[in-house]
């Protein structure tokens, strides 16, 4: 017979030390097996066993809100508690269940749980690794310990959940803060009132729990109370799980020359190992992390076994330990621990490059291969758009005027030289599209960030690596967006960073010296630009003529990026259609609207010279005159308004809804402007705005927008003039 105890809401420190006591004494034959209910107040973040504090939350948050943090006996992520949410545990003998494997247990306890809730009416799932789930949304995580053949599994179930809370006291991406972050956040996770549309008592909550838990691990339960001992040593131990000896005992590692660094993520979870290195010898090296894995000192065993080992042997060591003991991950194999142990290894290759041992860290990461082979290897260059200074007219610009005034601009000249592509990154979108672009030309690319960028967009560049693109990473130099706060990481994210960083450019350079120059390539090609002479009276009297434009050639060269999105002729909504289809509702859907505006991007409001594009301008200009009621709105270039602006007569790249709201428009027409820049408008105006949205793009078209055409020249222009 289970006991089943409910231990009321309690500080995070009790709770901890509860976890601990009750599965000792459940090891020591001195409490049945146990369904423990509990709840947290006050209100409290618990990182896991393996994590460091200061990796996982954001303190000065915490500290300033008065949420509690912790630390959890068990591995995993680190998790927000708030009063409402209930807990439960199982903590037993493997035996009296079958002596099943830990992805085993995971399976049967989640799928009990989950039963439980359907009892409710809502439709849970087991989700692999270790989530319950409805309908794709985190209803549950869980994760658990083990001593032996015993353990302790636990979870929550969310009530009534604030997920901006959670998210601002998390250490996580900075788009996530944000409406619209917040809002993603909100579509990813679940929570019970939202479903039933109020809070069930939490007695019936338990009793649904335990319902599924009893069918699915064929258990029988009773109600119970803790012991006299248990409560005895509660007393006892609970200040100690409250301390900073228990909540710091893992620390982020020391930042100092000594250390390389490295993150490692899979589908197990994540890796931040430190290592210290010695000439050619592996002298220490301390891993932390989101993980579970049994037993719990595993991680600290081969920390030891590692110790003083020949680089060259690090691998053999690390399978020669694995396979010495028993031990079980959940989602993870030896190759795993191989990977995140050799990452910050691959480093040492540096040193062959005469580099400096204390300058190693300058690099983040040698990506999908060794550094020497990517860099030996590597066709394009990835910069940031804010290693550029705030005054120049190339700062939100994929080019650069070489003028010497800042890093960017060497960089542009070492990457001509070496036979290299440069490209200015300026979003996220365009640095995800460019990853995707490097992986289909099967192109090898040195890139530059800081360790926070990194750390929180691994995702996209492990993808990227999954699909043929390779790379190094090299760090930045100055204050960077993440270390500002909140605010500033949000303003980065839209493009609107203002502070100037540099880039290494000694560990550049050095990395290059083994790639050949080519001889002619680093002369630079040149796109003059005038203003065109049929949009002249649309530019605000306040707009000052840059020394540089996004041209044309920052499309073509992404030819095979967009060509991802390709459809057909035209889309409307999901579906493909011949473009006079689209060109006929888009006709009647100007006849229709109170309030439409046209947005002219540079590709147009500018005079490149070419041929096609001022045909285009033509026929565009004869569009405006035909239907005469289009509010115009001009996108010269890609920079952000950082003064006043009119939005009646222009857009803010980085808001660029603002105009939209501004003209209360029931349709925004888009011609002109850069793919990945309409892509970029295109979600801000769906998340911001009730307008439709129509583009008339000169390549691959956008199917997110309401209506698109694509391959749009002068010729379908006069098309839709005729059609009004």
């Amino acid at each position: 017979m289970w006991r089943v105890v409910y231990t009321g809401q309690r500080p995070q420190k009790e709770n901890i030390a509860l976890d601990r006591i009750m599965l000792d004494l459940r090891a020591e034959g001195k409490i049945p097996s146990t369904i423990r209910f509990l709840q947290f107040k006050p209100e409290c973040v618990l990182i896991g066993f393996h994590q460091a504090v200061e990796q996982e939350v954001r303190l000065e948050y915490t500290q300033r809100e008065g949420i509690e943090v912790g630390r959890r006996i068990t591995g995993g992520g680190a998790i927000y508690f708030d009063e409402t949410q209930i807990g439960w545990e199982v903590i037993g003998n493997l035996e009296e269940l079958g002596s099943i494997s830990y992805e085993e247990l995971t399976r049967k306890i989640c799928t009990g749980v989950a039963k439980g809730l359907q009892k409710l009416g809502i439709k849970a799932e087991f989700r692999p690794r270790n989530d319950i789930e409805v309908e794709g949304r985190k209803i549950s995580g869980t994760g658990g310990v083990f001593e032996g053949k015993f353990f302790l599994y636990q979870g929550t179930v969310l009530m009534d959940f604030n997920v901006e809370r959670m998210l601002k006291s998390l250490q996580i991406p900075v788009e996530k803060l944000t409406s619209k972050g917040i809002k993603s956040a909100e579509d990813r996770v679940e929570w019970v009132k939202r479903l039933l549309g109020y809070i069930p008592q939490k007695e019936k909550i338990f009793e649904a729990i335990l319902e599924g838990l009893e069918e699915e691990l064929g258990i029988e339960t009773q109600w119970g109370e803790l012991t006299e001992e248990e409560r005895k040593l509660l007393e006892e131990r609970e200040e100690y799980f409250g301390s900073e000896e228990w909540i710091y005992h893992v620390k982020k590692a020391p930042q100092g020359e000594e250390m390389l660094f490295g993150i490692y993520r899979c589908l197990g979870g994540t890796f931040r190992v430190s290592t210290k290195v010695d000439g050619s010898v592996l002298q220490q090296i301390i891993i932390n992390g989101d993980f579970f894995v049994k037993p719990q000192r595993l991680i600290y065993d081969l920390e030891a076994y590692l110790k003083h080992t020949p680089i060259q042997d690090v691998e053999r060591r690390v399978r020669e330990f694995f396979s010495s003991r028993e031990w079980e991950g959940l989602n993870l194999s030896v190759e795993d621990f191989v990977e995140a142990v050799l990452f910050p290894l691959r480093k040492v290759e540096g040193l062959e490059l005469g580099m400096e041992k204390k300058r190693l860290n300058n690099i983040i990461a040698s990506i999908g291969g060794g550094l020497i082979e990517n860099l030996a290897s590597a066709k394009v260059m990835l910069l940031p758009y804010c290693a550029k200074p705030r005054w120049c007219d190339y700062r939100h610009l994929d080019d650069c005027g070489e003028c010497g005034g800042c890093t960017v601009g060497d960089a542009y000249r070492l990457a001509y030289q070496k036979g290299m592509i440069p490209i200015t990154i300026t979003s996220f979108e365009l640095l995800r599209d460019t990853l995707l672009w490097c992986a289909q030309e099967g192109y090898t690319y040195v890139g530059h960030c800081c360790y926070e960028f990194y750390e929180k967009r691994y995702e996209i560049f492990r993808k990227a690596s999954e699909i043929g693109a390779k790379g190094v990473l090299f760090d930045i130099v100055g204050t960077t967006c993440y270390s500002l706060g909140v605010e500033e990481e949000e303003r980065a994210y839209h493009g609107e960073f203002t502070v100037e960083l540099d880039l290494m450019k000694e560990e550049l350079y050095m990395s290059m010296e083994m790639k050949e120059d080519v001889e002619g390539s680093h002369t630079r090609k040149e796109q003059s630009f005038t203003l065109s002479p049929y949009f002249e009276d649309f530019k605000p009297s306040y707009y000052k003529i840059p020394k540089a434009v996004p041209t044309p050639q920052e499309d073509r060269t992404r030819t095979s990026m967009q060509k991802e999105v390709f459809r057909g002729e035209a889309t409307i909504g999901e579906k493909t259609v011949p473009y006079r289809e689209a060109l006929e509702l888009l006709a009647r859907c100007i006849r229709e609207s109170e309030r439409p505006t046209l947005v002219i991007g540079p590709l147009l409001f500018w005079d490149f010279g070419e041929v096609e594009l001022q045909d285009k301008a033509i026929k565009l200009r004869e569009l405006i005159e035909k239907v005469g009621r289009f509010n115009v709105k001009v996108l010269p270039d890609y920079r952000p308004k950082l003064k006043k602006y009119d939005p009646a007569v222009e857009m803010d790249p980085p808001n660029p809804h603002h105009a939209v709201l501004h003209g209360r428009h029931d349709l925004t027409l888009l011609v002109g402007v850069h793919c990945y820049r309409t892509d970029f408008v295109i979600r801000l105006l769906k998340k911001h705005t009730d307008t439709k949205i129509a583009t008339l793009c000169g390549l691959y078209g956008h199917p997110e927008a309401h209506l698109s055409t694509s391959f749009t020249d002068a010729q379908k222009l006069e098309d839709l003039i005729k059609l009004l």
